[in-house]
């Protein structure tokens, strides 16, 4: 494993191993090693022999707004919520069709209509769904995987934690170099990022490459809370009547998911003033026999068991009010 300190010499590394064919697998979301990947997209601008396939999902931008006014407004609310968080280059292109020919970006999971007048964007779409990411990731002779990690100790050996983006990373990096040695699996330290445990614990052997340039640490992307509305209130507290002890909940990003969480906290730890507000708003199991039949309005005892791939805040909240506590073994 090779430790470099200077963001340059790692895109150096990967040229010199890979030659100009490079296939650059990252994960979605606030693991991209946005440090690493500008860095190479550069130098692949630069040098036009380079030919470079970015496979990611769900590219993260910070909000710019489209005109003078929108642009005046959004500027301190950006710099305030997302610091020093550096844009992906190549999705500052993309978006204003710039992105050279050499260059290809494939991506799945998109945010809902950014997209919707960019037909390269469009055409270079992936549709598959996470259970098939991998696959379809491989399928395309990635050859370089790269994500942002956070460094640790556990009982005196340094090991490195995957933190937001544990979930493929290690299937696509095995798969893959089983299917070439002309393969790297790189990691660029972020301190910022938690150090999560479990098996997004890695030793230092999993990678190739570790880049810890301090130039490149950069404040995590911060989605930002949206308010609740009392349409996603009612919404949540209908909800909340469906869920029954010793179940399984999955809850996404969003108000509608905090909203949902609110009626279970409170079903939960005042489940007297949970039952009068359902009886003011007639959500009663004579009303609404499903509530019998599939529901619940009563206080978790077994708890409940989650499922999700992406651990949004709402999941602590239930996990804190003791109705996240159902455990389940491979």
């Amino acid at each position: 494993m090779l430790k470099l300190d200077k963001v340059n010499l790692a895109v150096d590394e990967v040229i010199k191993k890979l030659g100009n064919e490079i296939v650059l697998g990252t994960p979605l979301g606030a693991g991209k090693a946005n440090g690493f990947i500008n860095e190479l997209y550069k130098r692949a601008k630069k040098d036009k022999k380079i030919k470079l396939t970015i496979l990611t999902a769900l590219t993260l931008e910070k909000p710019k707004g489209s005109s003078e006014l929108e642009t005046r407004f959004l500027k301190p609310f950006s710099e305030r919520l997302f610091g020093s968080y550096p844009d992906l280059e190549y999705e500052l292109d993309r978006m204003t069709g710039k992105t050279p020919a050499n260059i290809e970006i494939i991506e799945f999971y998109f945010p809902a209509g950014k997209y919707l007048k960019n037909a390269k964007a469009q055409q270079n779409y992936l549709s598959t769904n996470y259970t098939h990411a991998a696959r379809d990731v491989l399928s395309r002779g990635v050859n370089l995987v790269c994500q942002q990690v956070c460094a640790g100790e556990i009982e005196g050996s340094n090991v490195y934690s995957l933190s937001c983006n544990p979930d493929i990373t290690i299937d696509i990096a095995e798969e893959m170099r089983k299917n070439s040695e002309e393969t790297l699996v790189l990691g660029q330290v972020n301190p910022d990022l938690p150090f999560m445990y479990g098996e997004s614990v890695v030793g230092e052997n999993f990678f190739d490459i570790i880049l810890d340039d301090e130039t490149q640490y950069f404040d995590v992307f911060a989605p930002p809370k949206m308010s609740v509305s009392d349409a996603d209130y009612m919404i949540g507290l209908h909800g909340s009547t469906l869920v029954k002890d010793d179940g399984e909940i999955q809850i996404g990003i969003g108000s509608l998911g905090d909203a949902l969480v609110y009626s279970l906290c409170l079903r939960e730890k005042d489940n007297q003033k949970y039952k009068n507000i359902l009886e003011q708003f007639n959500l009663t199991e004579e009303v609404f026999p499903i509530i019998k039949k599939d529901g619940s309005t009563s206080v978790f005892i077994k708890g409940l068991f989650a499922a999700t791939e992406m651990f949004v805040d709402s999941f602590a909240e239930l996990y804190k009010a003791k109705i996240l506590k159902k455990k389940c073994y491979d």
